[in-house]
């Protein structure tokens, strides 16, 4: 099968009906009391319909909650646990660097919180991300030591940053790792390294978030000195581990993410923590409940905003406003800076981007939820502003047809949002997605690359990189940063096996896509497949309130224990209103409508569909009076019908794709 064909066979194949076997099928749904179509989710999520496999991941121990061992390697576990001692004796003051995301702005909110509850004075500092990037930064570590301290704490990051490590060695600062992502070729000169990859033995925390680890690795601290863990404090860790993991995509079929995320969500729901109702507030969508599957469409792309585009330099807050939200307690003062600041939020949240800019001058304690949110709004007009010029891009660069992997390059784009550009084009042509950032003044460019399923683009990536350092005897992806008027090339490349960022010379560009492309070329067609999961056909009259509780029963999904979808055939749509991000004005707009069945038209139920507008206007505008429709979505709760008039709530329609019906 030549390219051409491969793609355009997959852009149709989408749809792909998972098969069972019926017999388990009925076994499981009559075990646990449950309607076959959740049956079949079961079945399908776990990868096994033997009710041990089902219950170990649907219902992991609650004891594995209170493991440590595997956490990384126990000498650096020790080694860590000491300084940090020796830190306590001393009076040190501690710098956490952490990476300028939501798992990243959770890890060092709990690394914060636990510092300073053993009395160590704690600072907390974050790379600029349009400038600087992600990683254990010079800059921050000239910091640390201008301010007399000779120990810094990374939270999702460090695990390749040799050459930061190096620095900070040689300018008498101690740096302690943990992190989460894989392990590179070479490990940095750190004091310690807190990374599961570091324990060659276990593999129980391979697969959790960095701020799951910065959390365990708290826990550790207080064993080791032989302290309880505060029970406020475990909660706190709980609830940013949840968001961190949620952030991050972390697996949902691994028994400790699933554990983090249950507990944490619901501590999150129900926290009197001043700094989380802000949170909560700020965030609140009201025809969402609080659930797992809801927190990355509401919570997590505020979390993320400040650091994507915020620079201090500019006015604009950075991850850190994120992390004084959450550190804010119980307790009257801080129940009056949140009600302060929800005021603030409700005002300005439909305001313009630059009406907005003025928020930036209030008092500290009144604006911090407010300005994640107001970042947010900014993050969303530059996201749509590198769309549409990518647009542009794509009809000269890149091949639709062939390419295995698109890649764009753009200058002058903000490198904190390129990120959320590429997932979007990996979505729109079903394959890896890279994304080429040059800036003005710079000899260097920013990558973020996004890739499908079956393709490891960190693995891809990184053979690209030992195959350049063979042939020319040099990195090839390193960053140029300056601090205090010293300029420092540095490694820039880490990342999953998902997702990915690094930094290259542009000079060296053209060979990285050559290699890349080669490297691409060797995998095979079944690589590329990319489709929707569809658990099963189901009837309008299925999707109930009934129907959620028991989906819930079996929460919390995510990456790999997938919330389910569905078919419906021969449907009638009524209505169409097409919405969407205001500062998105071609591409990819969204629609609200109606659903009902042909064989009882009176049972109408409302359904949207995110970046479907284009989908849903050329299918009715190509069928007949008379055809029906068929759609795949994935069911949810409107909460804003609890609000009006139906206290129990309504199921609506979140529909992924819609066809005419075959006759």
């Amino acid at each position: 099968m030549n390219d051409i064909n491969l793609f355009s066979d997959y852009q149709n194949q989408r749809w792909s009906f998972a098969e069972f076997d019926e017999d388990d099928v009925s076994r499981i749904s009559k075990m646990f009391g449950i309607p076959v179509p959740i049956a079949k989710l079961l079945c399908h999520n776990v990868g096994s319909s033997q009710l041990e496999d089902i219950n170990k991941i649907a219902s992991p121990d609650i004891n594995l909650l209170s493991i440590l061992d595997g956490l990384s390697d126990p000498m650096h576990l020790e080694k860590a646990a000491q300084r940090i001692r020796l830190a306590q004796k001393n009076n040190e003051t501690i710098f956490i660097n952490g990476d300028p995301d939501a798992d990243g702005i959770s890890g060092t909110s709990i690394l914060v919180a636990g510092l300073r509850q053993l009395g160590i004075k704690t600072h907390y500092l974050f790379p600029v991300r349009p400038v600087e990037g992600h990683g254990l930064q010079v800059r921050i570590i000239d910091e640390a030591k201008q301010s007399g301290s000779t120990l810094i704490i990374t939270t999702d990051c460090g695990t390749k940053d040799l050459d930061a490590v190096d620095y900070a060695n040689a300018n008498g600062v101690d740096v302690i790792i943990t992190d989460h992502h894989i392990l590179g070729h070479q490990l940095p000169n750190a004091l310690a390294i807190i990374n599961p990859y570091m324990n060659k033995d276990v593999d129980l925390f391979r697969r959790v978030s960095g701020s799951t680890v910065s959390f365990k690795f708290m826990q550790y601290v207080y064993h080791a000195l032989k302290i309880d863990f505060p029970a406020f404090l475990e909660e706190f860790g709980f609830i940013v581990s949840s968001l961190g993991s949620l952030s991050d995509r972390v697996s949902m079929k691994d028994p400790i993410n699933r554990l983090i995320v249950k507990y944490g969500v619901d501590f999150f729901k129900h926290s009197e923590r001043e700094g989380v109702k802000a949170l909560r507030d700020v965030s609140s969508d009201h025809s969402l409940e609080i659930k797992a599957r809801n927190l990355t469409r509401t919570v997590i792309p505020r979390l993320n905003a400040p650091g994507r585009i915020g620079n201090p330099a500019e006015n604009i807050p950075d991850s850190s406003v994120v992390v004084d939200l959450l550190l804010l307690g119980k307790g009257k003062r801080n129940k009056s800076k949140a009600a302060q600041v929800s005021r603030i939020i409700k005002s300005i949240f439909d305001t313009e981007t630059e009406q907005k800019k003025d928020a930036f001058d209030k008092r500290q304690a009144e604006k911090t939820a407010s300005d994640v949110d107001t970042v947010n709004e900014k993050r969303k007009y530059i996201t749509a502003k590198i769309e549409d010029e990518m647009d542009k891009l794509i009809e000269t660069q890149v091949n639709i047809d062939s390419d295995r992997v698109i890649i764009v390059e753009g200058k002058d784009w903000n490198s904190g949002v390129i990120g959320i550009d590429a997932d979007r084009l990996k979505e729109r042509f079903l394959r890896p997605a890279i994304i080429l950032c040059s800036q003005s003044g710079s000899e260097y460019v920013r990558g973020s690359s996004r890739s499908i399923p079956r393709i490891n683009i960190y693995s891809v990536i990184d053979q690209v990189e030992q195959e350049f350092s063979k042939k020319y005897s040099k990195n090839l992806f390193q960053a140029e940063v300056v601090s205090f008027g010293k300029t420092k090339i540095v490694n820039a490349f880490g990342g999953h096996t998902q997702a990915c960022g690094f930094t290259l010379h542009q000079d060296n560009v053209e060979e990285f896509k050559t290699i890349l492309k080669e490297k691409m070329s060797r995998l095979g067609p079944e690589q590329f497949e990319y489709h929707y999961d569809i658990i099963d056909h189901v009837n309008l009259d299925q999707m109930n309130m009934k129907f959620m509780d028991t989906l819930d029963r079996f929460s919390p999904y995510g990456q790999g224990f997938d919330f389910p979808i569905f078919y419906l055939d021969n449907c009638v749509l009524k209505g169409g209103r097409v919405f969407g991000n205001r500062y998105q004005k071609s591409l990819k707009q969204h629609v609200q409508f109606k659903v009902s069945s042909a064989s009882k038209m009176s049972h109408q139920v409302e359904a949207v569909g995110f970046g479907l507008w284009e989908k849903f206007c050329f299918v009715k505008e190509n069928a007949s009076p008379d055809s029906k429709i068929d759609l795949i979505f994935v069911p949810e709760v409107d909460k804003r019908s609890k609000l009006k008039k139906n206290k129990e709530g309504l199921v609506r329609l979140n529909v992924l794709d819609i066809r005419v019906s075959k006759a």
